[in-house]
């Protein structure tokens, strides 16, 4: 058991080591991972997501539960954490907020997909897109919406509209889901060529990701608020994935063991990359939400590698 866990977890976390010590001794720069990533996100994983969902077995009824336990609990844990950074830390809202989506919002992309496909195969590709494919949808305009109060107060309704439906349509995640959605529904068939060279691209996906997250982390080593930090991530990596476990198994019931172990799996990743994105973008919270990456992430080797030889 314990040999098919290292089996995952070192190809996963060594990609990641290499990008960080290629980063860290300056020979793949700034502009590179930028670029990087952005390949990854913008034609490598939409591409996985339109090939896979295009041929996939799609549930016929809607997995309310399964749903219902993962955001239940990260809207949970969401909420948590903002009432709880308002009581202990003298901060702005937007800053709470940064804080609030650091114990919530999971690297599913860059770390959850690899990890997941490494682990369990083919088998878990629809519940883990279920959950990918959802996540821009629920929680990016939740994001934007609580970061433009913070900006600018009392945003008319119109402006937080208009600003979260262009970065819901103009989200590559999203274009890709809707449009493996859309095959699938209507059996249209990819040109095989096409399909080719969308299989290569999201072939790209697990090399890609891992040494974009572990050369964006080589930036984050020195950029941390180390008192503040230890709170976010017993949150993220501890009560987040304990929460959706209580919610999957005792509360809404779900069947399929396999299921709730990729749910728990998602929940137990450390922070996504999305709220550093934000806290640069609104200029609010970087050191924090950088500090909550990196952190997290290198304890996430062995919180992962437990909850992987509990499971297995």
């Amino acid at each position: 058991m314990f040999g098919s866990v290292i089996d995952v977890i070192i190809p996963i976390f060594g990609l990641l080591m290499i990008g960080y010590v290629t980063a860290m001794l300056g020979w793949f720069d700034q502009t590179a991972i930028r670029g990087l990533t952005r390949f990854v996100f913008d034609f490598a994983v939409p591409m996985l997501l339109l090939r896979t969902l295009s041929t996939i077995n799609l549930p016929e009824d809607i997995p309310w539960d399964y749903l219902a336990s993962y955001y239940l609990g990260t809207l949970t844990v969401l909420f948590s954490g903002l009432v709880i950074t308002r009581i202990l830390y003298n901060w702005t809202f937007s800053q709470q907020v940064v804080s609030a989506f650091s114990c919530s919002f999971a690297n599913t992309v860059l770390l959850g997909i690899p990890l997941v496909m490494l682990a369990y195969g083919d088998q878990a590709a629809l519940p883990l897109f279920i959950i990918i494919g959802t996540h821009g949808f629920i929680m990016l305009p939740l994001f934007t919406i609580l970061m433009e109060l913070g900006k600018i107060g009392r945003a008319p309704i119109s402006t937080l509209a208009a600003k979260t439906s262009y970065g819901l349509i103009t989200n590559p995640l999203i274009i890709g889901l809707l449009g493996g959605l859309g095959c699938n529904i209507f059996g249209i068939t990819l040109w095989k060529p096409l399909d080719e060279m969308a299989k290569l691209l999201g072939n790209a996906v697990t090399p890609g990701a891992l040494f974009a997250l572990g050369a964006t982390l080589a930036g984050f080593r020195e950029k941390m608020q180390w008192k503040e930090v230890p709170f976010i991530v017993l949150m993220k990596i501890v009560v987040h994935p304990l929460l959706v476990w209580c919610l999957a198994t005792i509360v809404f019931g779900v069947q399929i063991e396999l299921w709730i172990q990729v749910l728990v799996i998602l929940a137990a990743l450390p922070t996504g990359v999305n709220p550093f994105l934000f806290a640069n973008r609104y200029n609010s919270g970087q050191l924090l939400s950088s500090g909550a990456v990196f952190i997290s992430t290198f304890i996430s080797i062995f919180t992962l590698s437990a909850l992987l030889s509990v499971f297995r």
